[in-house]
C-alpha cells in the first residue's frame, strides 16, 4: 500500500529544480545553487511528510527498504517514454520538442536498465551513464536546432530523479523517533547516500557533454595569434 500511495507524490517531486542546482553547484554557482537545492529539498520535506502521515492516519506505512525486482527492459523504456512525454506537458513546454525527450529518454532508461540488470552496476553509476548518453545526444541537437536544453534534457531524465529514497529518509528519522534501532537508522543513511550520489552522478552527466561544447566553442572564437 505504501509504494501505492507513493506513485501519486512521485509527480510532485520538482526534479528539475534538484538538478539545476546540482548542476549550479558543480559550477561554483553558490547562490543559485544553495537557493534552488533548498527550495526542492523543502518541497521534498513537505510532501514526504504529507505522505507518511496520511498513510499513518490509515495505518500504513512506508517500507524503509525493499527487495529488487526484475522489471522487462521493454516495460521500463515503454515506461520511461510514457513519463518523458507527461513531464513536458505538465510543465507547458511545446509539443514541437515533446518528441526529443521521450525518443531521448526511452533510449537512456535503456541504457540504464540494462547497466543494473546486466552490468550489475549501481544506482547512481546506472544514472551516470543515461545522463551522459541524454547529455551527449541532446547538447549538439539543442544547439543546431536552437532549442532550450533545460526543457528536453531534463524532461528525458526528471524519471530518474530519486524521490523514493528521500521518502524513505523523512519516514526513517520518523520511525527513529518512535522506534529507534540500529537497523533503521542504517537505511536512513544508506537511502540517503543514495539519493545524494544519484542527483550527483545525473548532474554531472547532463553538466559535462555541455561543458566540452562550451569549450570547444570558446576555442573556435578564441582569436589566433
Amino acid at each position: 500500500m505504501g509504494l501505492v500511495a507513493v506513485c501519486p507524490a512521485m509527480v510532485l517531486v520538482p526534479g528539475p529544480q534538484i538538478l539545476i542546482g546540482a548542476m549550479d553547484l558543480l559550477a561554483a554557482r553558490m547562490s543559485l545553487a544553495l537557493a534552488r537545492l533548498g527550495y526542492g529539498l523543502l518541497l521534498l520535506a513537505v510532501i514526504a511528510v504529507g505522505l507518511v502521515l496520511g498513510l499513518g492516519l490509515t495505518g500504513q506505512s512506508l517500507p524503509l527498504a525493499s527487495p529488487p525486482v526484475d522489471v522487462p527492459m521493454v516495460h521500463d523504456v515503454i515506461a520511461a517514454g510514457v513519463a518523458a512525454a507527461c513531464y513536458p506537458v505538465f510543465f507547458s513546454m511545446p509539443y514541437r520538442l515533446v518528441g526529443w525527450p521521450v525518443v531521448v529518454g526511452m533510449a537512456a532508461h535503456a541504457v540504464h536498465w540494462w547497466a543494473m540488470a546486466s552490468w550489475h552496476l549501481s544506482l547512481p553509476v546506472a544514472a551516470l551513464l543515461a545522463c551522459l548518453l541524454v547529455g551527449a545526444v541532446l547538447t549538439p541537437v539543442a544547439y543546431v536546432k536552437q532549442l532550450p536544453f533545460a526543457a528536453i534534457g531534463f524532461a528525458a531524465v526528471v524519471a530518474l530523479v530519486p524521490g523514493m529514497f528521500v521518502f524513505r529518509v523523512v519516514a526513517g528519522l520518523t520511525e527513529l523517533a518512535v522506534h529507534p534501532s540500529q537497523q533503521v537508522l542504517l537505511d536512513v543513511v544508506n537511502s540517503g547516500a543514495v539519493a545524494g550520489l544519484t542527483v550527483i552522478s545525473m548532474a554531472v552527466g547532463l553538466a559535462a557533454p555541455t561543458r566540452l561544447r562550451d569549450w570547444l566553442l570558446a576555442r573556435r572564437l578564441r582569436p589566433r595569434p
